[in-house]
């Protein structure tokens, strides 16, 4: 019987079967391309500061307890053993740090001089069974392994260990990634209100998530002295402690509203040397720099209450104010052993903070108690320093004062800086400024010569609220500084050349912590809006979305959540009806009867 004829001759129905497959082909290819896009899309906008160049591979890079890390250099081992301990926390997997070897998957940090990054980048490159890090240096390293963490999923911060069944990978990728500037900062002020050692350790490892290098530790202010100074112990004994919180700047405060008391029922604390030693270590493990700042010559209250022989009156004033401000209580310049005291605390400042800046403050320093003083109008006349140029002779005084103290940290090998005060009676030479008033010149030390560190108030000054919806339920400080303004802020000054530009050596966030009676104040102001200062201080400005910056944000938020910091719940919007930032503490009963209610 014959066989019916096909309706496609057999070479069409060959070129048609060829077609399709090739259509298949053709689809399941763009289908893969979509979903690299989309992957790179979520490891890309997951980091934070976003890297220089992120470049998309297939597939996925996962640890297991038989991970290697292998890490060839000596100088290099107390990072990757940084990073084993922090994987174990979360995922109680105890990674193996070896000098060589392979293991199921492998983590290779390798350090080279000839690395095509700045001293602080690096260069990642995963595949499905080896991840490599590259650096000139071990903070390079550091930050490479930051953004490990960052790409894999949010519990990997957490402090405890993660009982859920979760993939510790990451996705594949290709990043090279370095800072922008090389001071990158956070300031806290601990004088108005104190924060525990375990409060600034865990700033200081949250800042670190964010590659961020500088801690600027205010630890002297008219509302309260908090370091150890052996020589001189009543600056503790006297000086660390006051009668409430301030309650002149909100007079809903309760005793309750801080864990700060003494059996006294004073108010207060200080960091003892061996704490500040454990602190640097700390910090220095996460490579971040301390800067301490001492107050000189105003913002000096507290320290005045404990010796009153370095005021030009001698007396003590009547006690530390419960309030933030101006006080007219300052040292005086006028007299030698006022810089025999001033000398002999910064000796011990510098022998606790190996890095190479002091802060001295030197802003919002009344000069009244100079006018009338005799030691201070002597040392006037004979250093003649003398009214000119729009700047009177007390503030040449303030010059003076500044100088000598600076000639004398360089001797210790120290840098100085102080806030943008100091250009009012000449810039100290060699001294970097820090500047905070926006109304003031931001050009004047780099066109002088200068370093510059910019912490200006509408960008930088972190204690302000994100929305005036914040108000009724935080203690937000002075203005509001949306997200979107603080994300906004170039550190770079208008109106530079280039080469004053490169006087700009970088940013700072500040925080001011007159209304901040407890650390989770301070994270609420702080995060998620740090991310901004973060990426300002570290990535590159071009190609910059706001929109794309909030999606990275968002999965920040899912970090602190598992790591327990207190971030504030959006980085934009009203908060949730009711929301509490934080709960009130239960005294002992020892401070309960004591405290003044």
């Amino acid at each position: 019987m014959r066989r019916a004829m096909p309706i496609f001759p057999f070479r069409f129905r060959a070129v048609l079967r060829n077609f399709f497959a090739a259509a298949l082909l053709v689809c399941l290819f763009a289908g893969t391309l979509c979903a690299r896009k989309d992957d790179a899309g979520t490891a890309e906008h997951a980091i934070i500061p976003k890297p220089s160049s992120y470049v998309a591979k297939r597939g996925k890079f996962t640890f297991y307890p038989e991970t290697l890390i292998v890490c060839p250099a000596k100088s290099a081992r107390p990072v990757a053993r940084w990073f084993a301990k922090e994987i174990a926390r979360a995922t109680g997997m105890k990674l193996k740090v070896a000098e060589k070897g392979t293991g199921k998957t492998t983590l290779r940090l390798e350090l080279k001089r000839t690395a095509k990054t700045g001293d602080e980048g690096y260069a990642l490159d995963a595949s499905s069974s080896r991840l490599s890090i590259v650096a000139k240096t071990p903070a390079g390293l550091f930050y490479g392994l930051q953004t490990v963490r960052q790409m894999m999923p949010p519990e990997i911060y957490s402090r405890v260990p993660v009982k859920e069944k979760i993939s510790w990978s990451l996705p594949c990728a290709k990043i090279a990634d370095e800072p922008r500037f090389a001071w990158r900062g956070a300031n806290v002020d601990c004088g108005r209100h104190f924060f525990s050692k375990e409060d600034i350790m865990r700033f200081i490892d949250t800042i670190a998530w964010h590659k961020m290098n500088r801690f600027h530790w205010h630890l002297t202010e008219d509302q309260g002295w908090r370091i150890e100074i052996k020589k001189y112990p009543r600056l503790t004994e006297v000086g660390a402690w006051r009668s409430n919180l301030l309650v002149r700047e909100n007079p809903a405060f309760v005793p309750e509203d801080s864990p700060h008391w003494n059996r006294d029922g004073l108010y207060g604390g200080f960091y003892s040397q061996k704490d500040i030693r454990e602190i640097v270590k700390y910090a220095r493990e996460r490579f971040v720099t301390i800067v301490p700042e001492i107050e000189i010559p105003g913002h000096s209250t507290a320290a005045l209450l404990a010796y009153p022989e370095f005021s030009c009156d001698g007396r003590p004033p009547a006690s530390i104010p419960l309030g933030g401000g101006v006080f007219g209580k300052v040292y005086c310049p006028g007299k030698e052993k006022t810089f025999t005291f001033l000398t002999d605390i910064l000796t011990e400042v510098t022998e606790l903070f190996p890095g190479e800046y002091v802060h001295i403050g030197g802003d919002e320093c009344p000069k009244g108690a100079w006018e009338k003083c005799p030691d201070c109008q002597r040392r006037i006349r004979e250093e003649n320093l003398k009214a000119a140029d729009g700047h009177t002779a007390e503030e040449r005084l303030q010059s003076y004062t500044l100088a000598r103290i600076q000639k004398f940290l360089e001797k210790r090998g120290k840098k100085v800086i102080g806030w943008d005060e100091i250009v009012e009676g000449g810039i100290p030479d060699g001294c970097t400024v820090m500047h905070w008033r926006e109304y003031a010149d931001p050009k004047i030390a780099p066109r002088a010569g200068h370093d510059l560190i910019v912490a200006t108030r509408p960008s930088c000054y972190y204690n302000w609220a994100y929305s005036p919806d914040d108000k009724p339920f935080v203690l937000s400080q002075g203005r509001v500084m949306p997200m979107r303004q603080a994300w906004n802020f170039d550190p770079i000054p208008r109106g530079l050349s280039e080469k004053e530009q490169k006087r700009v050596i970088g940013a700072q966030a500040c925080y001011w912590g007159e209304k901040t009676p407890n650390a989770k104040v301070l994270e609420f102001h702080c995060f998620p809006r740090m991310c901004a200062m973060s990426e300002n201080t570290w990535s590159d400005r071009k190609d910059r979305n706001y929109e794309e910056f909030l999606q990275r944000v968002s999965v920040q938020q899912k970090r602190y959540v598992c790591a327990g910091v207190n971030a504030r719940p959006s980085a934009e919007g009203p908060l949730p009806q009711g929301y509490k930032v934080w709960e009130k503490y239960e005294l002992p009963a020892a401070v309960r009867r004591r405290v003044k209610k």
